[in-house]
């Protein structure tokens, strides 16, 4: 009698344990749920009140209009989602820099943005001094500058390394203070959403979903099959 006692309160003990673990993961899934739709909600918002003239998602993430680097004709083609102010970002930004220089014209890198504006402030107006720095031919000088001074993205610090990347200072400041290019980042933002982007940096090779922080050694293995295969 005692031991079916005893057996009772034990079976008792791990169910209470058990139903304790189930609710802590359904608030973690609940709580990662709400963050994205807080997330998604305030960007397709800010989409929605402007004047977007982009086209909507149609199922690819490579594009002609955002900038590149590489050959425009390559078989390979990445795309990375980023966001300038996101410490993995800042962790791949070396090895995407010498992935860039060995490969050259071997690869097409297009870089589009994925700010997250709830966890970093200063992703969306980092995001739109790219797109303002393309207009003057210079993205890729703007990229390197602002993540090699990724502590200092407010927009002071961007009009400071617009001056020191050469650009024409009044037309920057110009694009970046009217919110120019709001809408584009923004679109960029949705279009990896619903391509499956979660966080990043993200990078779909040839169409393929790589998340967070690849090592150079794995990226390099990628890049040399798919060259191989399309000899």
């Amino acid at each position: 009698m005692e031991d079916r006692i005893n057996n009772q309160a034990n079976s008792g003990k791990k169910y209470k344990k058990w139903f304790f673990v189930l609710v802590v993961v359904m608030i973690l899934i609940l709580g990662i749920g709400i963050y994205f739709f807080i997330l998604v909600r305030q960007n397709i918002k800010n989409i929605n009140t402007g004047n977007n003239t982009n086209q909507s998602f149609t199922g690819t993430v490579a594009t002609t209009d955002d900038p590149y680097t590489g050959g425009s004709e390559a078989k390979i083609v990445i795309v990375e989602f980023g966001d300038f102010q996101c410490p993995f970002c800042y962790q791949s930004f070396p090895i995407i820099r010498e992935l860039i220089d060995n490969y050259g014209d071997q690869i097409k890198w297009i870089y589009r943005d994925f700010p997250d504006s709830v966890k970093h402030p200063h992703a969306q107006k980092a995001a739109e001094a790219g797109e303002c720095a393309q207009e003057q031919g210079k993205f890729w000088e703007m990229h390197d500058k602002m993540f090699i001074n990724q502590t200092d993205l407010t927009v002071a610090a961007l009009k400071r390394y617009a001056e020191e990347i050469s650009l024409e200072i009044s037309s920057f400041n110009d694009c970046l203070d009217s919110g120019k290019y709001e809408n584009e980042v923004l679109q960029d933002f949705t279009d990896g959403y619903y391509a499956g982007v979660r966080g990043t940096p993200t990078f779909f090779i040839n169409n393929r979903k790589f998340e967070g922080v690849v090592p150079l050694e794995d990226f390099k293995s990628i890049i040399d099959q798919l060259i191989a295969l399309s000899r």
